[in-house]
């Protein structure tokens, strides 16, 4: 589906590799969580969401505190840290069946699982050359879904006899790819920062109003595209009923697609700025959620479900070139940690608005949403027009 670009060093692509069978393990519990939740804690499912609130929480603290971590003590470090005790804990969380003890490590896997991602980002900006980080991070991207379809099938088998197999294979894959990392991805946090990494946390992100607003932007994006997978399930099946099936019928059609088109999007769009990008996939997520108001039948939700698909193919890659580009190289980490964050503040609000939303009316709830991706399509193409050339990184 690719070829090995000679401009991309090595290392990448073992990070590459390590990532997808990484994203194979991690994928065989997160689609079960609740369920596991739901019968070792003997609860209802309103307590679940409670406990799965500490776990986003986590994760939100985790993002920032690894961008940053990743500037001052290393990019291999952090992603170690991270392998190694998101492992014993995940392995733990499979065998324990006190009620405090599940929750206490629930969060610790909540921090120190997503800690991998702004580091791992931040080495892809430090490694590939500035011309093809579009590129690599789609591969990135596309291996990562690639895990995702195969993992969760793996999963419903495993569970379907034991729980705990779920969470010792992704265990598992964690201490695999930790080996993989110490063996094979050296350090690669530039050297000529090493004695100028500023210890005043994400203050020097304040510095940087165009990346902040760019950093806005991406939170009303994510707050858009939250909607295809924690609304459109529960409209499906309550508003038209459909059974749960259905939407992980349409939650497999877009990993495929992901998979499918995101090197050739990628190569296409190749010689268009990274904001123009990102300006046509929002238009791409206004159609495709204004496409549901055309009936109810699935193949309308197939048909809009690809579309949106489209604009998140074209959208990703270019928001991490952008800001891989744009970001300093010494706080690098920083800047991947806090653009991480605005995508979680968006899908966190995302379900909040939306079922507020949907409770008026489907209209009101598709409306509403085609009509924030358009403005935030706008926000897009005006700041790529009005020459926030002038970075932090020149």
């Amino acid at each position: 589906m690719f070829s090995r670009d000679p401009a991309i060093p090595r290392v990448y692509y073992v990070l590459l590799t390590g990532r997808f069978f990484n994203l194979v393990g991690n994928s065989l519990v997160f689609p079960f969580l609740t369920i596991y939740l739901a019968e070792r804690l003997h609860a209802p499912l309103s307590t679940v969401g409670l406990v799965m609130t500490f776990y986003g929480g986590a994760q939100v603290l985790s993002v920032l505190v690894g961008g940053v971590w990743s500037d001052r003590f290393g990019r291999r470090r952090v992603m170690l840290t991270s392998l190694t005790l998101g492992a014993a804990v995940t392995f733990f969380i499979g065998t324990l069946h006190s009620t405090w003890t599940l929750i206490t490590l629930l969060s610790l896997m909540g921090f120190f699982v997503p800690l991998f991602q702004p580091a791992s980002m931040a080495m892809v900006g430090d490694i590939v050359p500035r011309e093809q980080l579009n590129y690599a991070y789609s591969l990135m991207r596309m291996a990562s879904n690639a895990g995702i379809i195969v993992g969760p099938m793996l999963g419903g088998i495993l569970a379907d006899h034991s729980f705990f197999w779920i969470f010792a294979l992704d265990a598992l894959s964690m201490v695999v790819f930790a080996v993989v990392v110490f063996i094979a991805i050296p350090e690669t946090r530039p050297k000529r920062a090493d004695m100028h990494v500023p210890r005043r946390g994400l203050s020097d992100i304040r510095q940087d109003p165009a990346f902040l607003r760019f950093s806005s932007l991406w939170a009303f994006t994510a707050l858009v595209y939250s909607q295809l997978f924690m609304v459109v399930p529960a409209y499906l099946h309550l508003n038209l009923g459909y059974p749960p099936s259905v939407f992980g019928y349409l939650a497999a059609e877009n990993a495929v697609f992901v998979v499918l088109l995101q090197i050739p999007i990628t190569r296409i769009t190749r010689h268009i700025p990274h904001l123009s990008l990102m300006a046509a996939g929002v238009l791409f997520y206004a159609l495709g959620f204004g496409i549901m108001l055309s009936g109810r039948t699935f193949w309308v939700f197939a048909t809009a479900v690809f579309i949106i698909t489209l604009g998140e193919n074209t959208i990703n890659p270019a928001a991490s070139a952008w800001v891989a580009e744009r970001a300093p190289e010494q706080i690098r980490g920083r800047y991947m940690g806090f653009f991480s964050l605005a995508n979680r503040a968006g899908a966190a609000l995302g379900p909040l608005a939306g079922g507020l939303l949907l409770s008026q009316g489907a209209v009101w709830w598709l409306v509403t949403t085609s009509l924030i991706a358009l403005v935030t399509a706008q926000g897009y193409w005006r700041f790529g027009h009005h020459h926030f050339a002038s970075s932090p990184a020149d």
